[in-house]
């Protein structure tokens, strides 16, 4: 079955993309910590206190052409949409964007 390499979502055969994360699927899910999704590696850049922190980042980089994801213990829900949350929230920059990613995030959040 695909699954999704970035919420771990198994999907139904024939299914392409996550719709929650918007990335391609996987056949099986890599054993080391970096990522590559559709041909670009990603590694761990910030955590955040919530995903609407990282949200609110991921944008900002998305405007300056820079892919990011998040990555959280548990499937997305609106209860995470808040300014704390109980799971760990982590998002992922493609390697060679990290400088640039560094001093964006710099400026949205300050160092959260």
């Amino acid at each position: 079955m695909p699954i999704c390499p970035v919420c771990k979502y198994e999907y139904e055969a024939g299914e392409t993309e996550c719709v929650d994360c918007g990335v391609p699927l996987v056949d099986e899910l890599p054993d080391d910590p970096e990522t590559v999704i559709a041909g670009l590696k990603y590694v761990p850049f910030r955590s955040y206190p919530s995903r609407l922190y990282a949200e609110m980042v991921r944008e900002a980089l998305a405007n300056e052409g820079i892919p990011a994801i998040i990555k959280t213990d548990q499937a997305y829900s609106f209860a995470e949409m808040g300014t704390s949350s109980t799971v760990s929230v982590v998002l992922w920059v493609t390697e060679d964007s990290l400088e640039l990613a560094e001093r964006i995030a710099d400026q949205i959040l300050n160092q959260i």
